[in-house]
């Protein structure tokens, strides 16, 4: 499907500006919850756009979860009354009594955060506490990328016994993001993207196994998305 860019008159826009293609989007808004298989699979990151008109374009086909790069995004989605909001980046330093202030601030959304390292889970801990609130969080996986988190292990198994021991914290599950897999074949990508995976499904059920709640698994990656079904 194509559409039409082309302005009527751009002698009155000012430059620079932002323009949207409303067409556009809600031809993509649902054909992502197609591909996805329905809206409740889906969590789009509000960087993308950063604009309340979007967010409740999505609201209205369904989608309901969203992430976040920054706590002012993460704002904008609570006043917008999303229900489930993932802050995708360890609250650390400040962030993280800027982090319990935002959800004490908005008791109608759930808010997640990620964490990966056991002195900013106590630093976050005691921020929450202080603000009397309680937040979920995600153990951040590396499954290749070494941006951030904890690839599979002990350690890993260590810092997630320690979520679950952390007043103000609940552990929630997994957070695994594999933006370095943008090889050009599909097939090629999806070998990489198993072989990693793999690991992190074994390590999920060694949580359950002892009796850890371990309910989300938000991943994610970029580029090369297939545009047309296999």
């Amino acid at each position: 499907m194509s559409f039409d860019f082309r302005l009527a008159d751009p002698s009155n826009v000012p430059s620079p500006t932002l323009l949207f293609s409303l067409d556009a989007i809600r031809h993509n808004l649902a054909r992502l919850v197609q591909r996805a298989g329905g809206p409740e699979r889906l969590r789009p990151h509000v960087k993308t756009h950063k604009t309340r008109q979007i967010v409740r374009m999505e609201r209205d086909v369904g989608i309901n979860k969203h992430k976040a790069a920054t706590i002012a995004e993460a704002e904008m989605l609570a006043q917008e009354g999303v229900p489930d909001i993932l802050l995708s980046y360890p609250m650390i330093g400040p962030a993280a009594p800027r982090f319990a202030r935002l959800v004490r601030a908005y008791p109608k959304s759930q808010f997640l955060t990620i964490v990966d390292d056991e002195n900013a889970a106590d630093a976050l801990s005691r921020a929450l506490v202080q603000e009397n609130a309680r937040a979920e969080v995600l153990l951040d996986v590396d499954v290749g990328q070494h941006r951030t988190g904890l690839p599979v292990g002990e350690p890993a198994f260590a810092l997630y016994k320690r979520l679950a021991e952390l007043p103000g914290l609940r552990p929630g599950g997994l957070h695994v993001y594999d933006g370095h897999n943008h090889q050009p074949g599909l097939a090629d990508r999806e070998a990489a993207v198993q072989a990693r995976f793999g690991q992190v499904l074994q390590f999920r059920h060694r949580l359950l196994d002892h009796d850890f709640r371990c309910r989300a698994w938000s991943s994610a990656g970029r580029r090369r998305f297939p545009s047309t079904p296999k």
